[in-house]
């Protein structure tokens, strides 16, 4: 697994089985369209993809889709100077 999504004690997920896929969906279509560029940023983007990661019974192609998110992510290389 991806080091960027190993489970963070301090990190709960909100979501289930059964409404994870949504999330991922969304994760996707808003980072496909804006990156990290959003008025949210990078840092707020990155911990939602760890908070969905922190879903338990995870199907391994809701990880894979997560770890590209991330790779996504790091691959922007657009942290803003109010995130440091």
């Amino acid at each position: 697994m991806n080091e960027t999504l190993e489970r963070d004690a301090t990190i709960t997920s909100p979501y289930t089985p059964r409404n994870v896929d949504a999330a991922i969906g969304h994760l996707e279509r808003v980072l496909s369209a804006e990156g990290a560029n959003s008025l949210f940023g990078q840092t707020y983007w990155r911990t939602r993809v760890r908070q969905v990661s922190a879903t338990r019974g995870l199907q391994r192609d809701q990880r894979a889709r997560l770890e590209r998110l991330m790779k996504l992510l790091a691959d922007s290389g657009c942290v803003q100077a109010f995130e440091r």
